[in-house]
Order: C-alpha cells, then structure tokens, then sequence
C-alpha cells in the first residue's frame, strides 16, 4: 500500500442501549491491548484519522482555499487505507509480513495527517487561518493521531506495540473526554440548557480526573503501579465514561428524531461511541471484575452510510 500524504437511526449505541456494560462480560485477565486484534487497531484509527480529516474541512472556512482542499484530499486516502484494512487477516501477528507491509504503507498517511493538524493549529495560533476550532482541539487530536503513529513505529518493524501504561492511557483519553464534553456543549442551541449543565457536569468531572492522574503519575515514581487507590480511580473513571457514554446516546438519539436544537453533525456526535468505546475497552483490563466491553463498537453506527 503505497499512500503518500502532503503538507441511523435505530439503535444508536449498537446492541448497547443505556447502561453500556450491561449485557457485556469477559475476561480482564488477558492481554493489556483490551482483546484487540492488529487489524482492529487499524481500523479504529483510521477511522478515527478520517472523521478528524472530515471535521478539520468541516469547521474551515470556504475562503480558505488552499486548506479546504488539503484536507479533502485526505477524505480518499483514508477510505482506501480503511478498504485496505478490511481485507487484513483478523488475526495476524505483528510479525506478519503482510501486517507489516500494511504499516509501513500508512505510517506516511497518518504522519503527514499529523502534521497538517500541527501546522493548522500553529496558524490558529496567531490568527493566520480563518478556523472555527481552537488551539487546545489540536492538542487532543494529535495527541491520539501521536498514539497510532507510535504504535504502527513498532508493527513496522514487525513487533508488537507495548501497550500504554494506565496513567498514560487515562492522560490520553480523558483529555478526549473533557474535550468532547466542551464541544458537545458548544454545539447545543442556548435554550438547551438542561443538556448544556449535563454536558458541564461531565467536563468538571473529567477535568478532576486529569489533575488527580497527575499527581498518580508523582506518586509511581516510588510506588509500583497497580496500588489500591489507583485502582478504585480506573474504576470510578470506567464508570464516569460509562455514563457519558449514555448521555450522549440520549443526545444523539434527539438528534436523529429531530428534537435537538444545535449547530452538530451526526458524525460528529457520533464520534464519540468507538474513541469511548475504545477507552474502556483497554482501561476495564486494568480494573478487577469489570466487563470486558467486547461488544461496545469500535466504529460509528451511521459508519456504512458514509460508503
């Protein structure tokens, strides 16, 4: 795969409805990776890597040209790396030579996907580029773009990626959390401000949660990682993410039937189910007696609709 970048409605969460966890269980006791195959890592980022392309272009300005079309032209390039990982084997080894061609093919595509971000985001800045998004959105964005192009710098080599440490992963994905909270709430029509608290309440606790991973992160320097507090905080956060995870079922839900009043996409509400569902996925293994979440989606429910 030779890629080159440059400068529904129905049952909105899959078979979840509601409590996320509920039908859901399995066995923590396996790898760190959170059951995932290569493949499926795959998949969920570029995925991943798509929409942000999509809400890049989405939130530029038509006046800006230049950017408008860069980031389209990545729409292609995304969707053909998404094709071709469709046809991957389920469960092939890092060591694969096709695994490992794969990720040689897409590290330049997620690289330079990167660096367009990071160069938008250098403009907004200094208020040189006319971008309805600001500075601090880049940094969640590639900050998960950084995470893919780490792990693909090992399938490259044909081994595999070790996995994140639980204060890295929570670092990681409660940003991602705070962030979709902010955003949701700037999506919503100022009469919705029921939804708007709720999405407040949700950004408070998340923000909470960044500032006491910072101080496990102080406390491992002496203490092994696993110790009792830190534990019971991976549960309160896999159950935090958990009910966000609902309330923007509710949200996106009103949205399809035509009851929210906002200024969203669905495939930017949408957004939120596999970045979520991935997060649980890897932070449940590190909480004893918790569902392995196998079954929560790691794509969009309205994601065929985009074929």
């Amino acid at each position: 795969m030779a890629m080159q970048g440059g400068t529904t409605g129905g049952n909105l969460g899959g078979s979840m409805s509601g409590n996320v966890g509920g039908s859901m269980s399995g066995d923590i006791s396996g790898s760190l990776n959170g059951g995932m195959s290569i493949k499926e890592e795959h998949l969920f980022w570029l995925e991943v890597l798509e929409d942000h392309a999509h809400f890049l272009r989405d939130y530029l300005s038509p006046e800006e040209t230049r950017w408008w079309e860069e980031a389209e032209r990545f729409f292609p390039l995304f969707r053909e790396a998404i094709r071709q990982a469709e046809a991957l084997p389920q469960t092939a080894s890092a060591s694969s030579p096709q695994m490992q061609a794969f990720a040689a093919g897409v590290y330049p595509l997620a690289d330079a996907y990167c660096r367009l971000e990071g160069h938008m985001q250098h403009l907004r800045l200094f208020n040189q580029v006319n971008l309805n998004l600001t500075p601090s959105y880049f940094n969640g964005t590639i900050g998960e773009n950084r995470e893919y192009l780490r792990q693909l710098s090992y399938w490259t080599r044909g081994v595999p990626a070790p996995p994140l440490a639980l204060t890295e992963l929570l670092d990681l994905w409660i940003e991602d959390q705070i962030g979709h909270a902010v955003l949701l709430h700037g999506l919503l029509d100022p009469v919705e401000r029921a939804l708007g608290a709720e999405a407040d309440r949700y950004a408070s606790i998340f923000s909470a949660y960044m500032v006491k991973n910072r101080a496990m992160q102080g406390y491992e320097r002496f203490t092994a990682p696993g110790f009792p507090a830190e534990t019971r905080f991976a549960a309160e956060v896999l159950e935090s993410v958990q009910g966000f995870y609902a309330f923007v079922q509710r949200v996106v839900a009103e949205y399809v039937g035509t009851e929210l009043l906002s200024k969203a996409t669905l495939r930017f509400l949408e957004h939120h189910f596999p970045e979520s569902c991935y997060f649980m996925r890897k932070l449940a293994v590190f909480v004893p007696g918790a569902p392995a979440y196998a079954e929560c989606p790691l794509t969009r429910p309205s994601r065929m609709l985009d074929r």
